[in-house]
């Protein structure tokens, strides 16, 4: 079990999810620039292949009326154990000195701590409709369809502001490295078989 100390670890995440577009602001000439083009936001890749199964996965909960069963086959946690252990075997010196760690860790406590009002469509929040939103660890309960909607906001999550220039690109090439994790073991993690049909 994951316990509360692993909850409130890793690095700190600034919360800006709940805006439909990135902030902007303006040049000189009034031309309006989105701040994720400035280069203080995180800004990962996604394959086709992702794309399109965030795409199908916002047409199973919003139109053909599924949820995503709990709990998961592999929940966010396995995720995070499997790619801890593919670190170890492809890019050890990151588990070494602890970056893979905090990156993980904070991934952690920002899931637990926001999931209901950041990660669910309408549709899903009937499924979590009685559990404690401050104690339930949904890192365990929920997979890797949840998880990937958390990193297509991490963009607008973290300030380049709180972190060294450095350390700023360390922290990406870590998002980036568990996205690239996700897309080899798709196939695994994300399938049609993750979903049920929502209770009347």
């Amino acid at each position: 079990m994951v316990n509360e100390r692993k909850r409130n670890s890793g690095v700190k995440l600034v919360t800006d999810m709940r805006r439909d577009q990135p902030r902007t602001r303006k040049r000189n000439k009034g031309e309006e620039v989105p701040e994720d083009k400035l280069g203080n936001r995180i800004q990962l890749h996604f394959s086709p292949a992702l794309r399109e199964y965030l795409t199908s996965d916002r047409d199973m909960v919003v139109v053909k009326k599924h949820v995503l069963k709990i709990p998961a086959t592999f929940s966010c946690e396995t995720v995070f154990s499997e790619f801890l252990q593919h670190e170890k075997h492809t890019n050890s010196i990151h588990l070494a000195n602890g970056t893979s760690l905090d990156m993980v860790s904070g991934l952690r406590a920002y899931f637990n701590h926001r999931f209901v009002v950041e990660l669910l469509y309408k549709g899903e929040l009937a499924q979590v409709k009685g559990y404690n939103e401050t104690k339930t660890l949904f890192s365990e309960l929920f997979g890797c369809e949840h998880l990937l909607r958390l990193l297509t906001c991490i963009g607008r999550m973290i300030s380049g502001k709180e972190f060294s220039d450095m350390g700023f690109v360390i922290l990406q090439e870590h998002f980036q490295r568990l996205l690239d994790f996700i897309e080899l073991y798709k196939d695994k993690y994300l399938t049609p078989d993750n979903y049920v049909p929502m209770q009347p």
